[in-house]
């Protein structure tokens, strides 16, 4: 949806960051995949994280500088802090395979992570959106849609876990990659809880507007 004039400035700097969400995700799923070849791609998800935090400090400027905003403050503030939570625990995440020493990556995390990329895809399609969240439809459909995604991620998650404790290939002197991939699948549910938290604040705007 190309940017219009009349439209508040709010729309177009969540727009943006929707689409800084998406570029990070990208890369989250080439990392995950394919480490650890990808290891290189960790610096990279820091820059993403940095970026991220940038976007919030724009809006925020925006927020105190601005006597009429689009809808309420509290929700433009909570808006931007929860999709700035979904690049910073995509980068924990990454991180983490590092952190704690994984010698490859499990086929959970790579749903888990394309289902990451599928939530933030939602989402951005609900900040295109956003500027009519009154009459556009899609703003719900979007909105209910990434809660959606958080309950399929749920089953992922709890399947991972369940695999990693029967997991006969991993011996002893591996055993601690079950704690690390324990950390690593809960940060990854962060991302994706995340996803649904910015979706919620959505979906409370709405109904406030009804």
């Amino acid at each position: 949806m190309a940017f219009k004039k009349s439209e508040d400035p709010f729309y177009q700097l969540f727009r943006d960051f929707a689409e800084e969400i998406v570029e990070t995700c990208d890369d989250y799923v080439k990392l995950v995949d394919g480490y650890p070849e990808t290891i290189t791609m960790i610096p990279g998800m820091k820059l993403h994280e940095s970026r991220g935090d940038a976007h919030v400090r724009k809006i925020m400027k925006e927020l105190y500088t601005s006597f009429i905003t689009p809808f309420d403050r509290d929700d433009i503030s909570n808006l931007a802090l929860r999709m700035d939570d979904i690049i910073d625990y995509m980068e924990s995440a990454s991180v983490g395979l590092d952190l704690f020493n994984m010698s490859a990556s499990r086929v959970e995390a790579c749903q888990l992570a394309r289902l990451t990329r599928a939530a933030v895809e939602d989402l951005r399609i609900m900040v295109d959106h956003l500027p009519d969240y009154k009459k556009d439809l899609i703003v719900r459909e979007k909105a209910i849609a990434v809660g959606e995604i958080e309950d399929q991620a749920t089953d992922v998650y709890e399947q991972g876990l369940r695999l990693l404790y029967h997991d006969e290939a991993l011996d002893e002197i591996r055993r601690g990659h079950i704690v690390g991939w324990m950390r690593v699948f809960d940060r990854m549910m962060d991302s994706i809880a995340a996803c649904d938290a910015a979706a919620g604040v959505v979906r409370s705007v709405i109904m406030k507007s009804a």
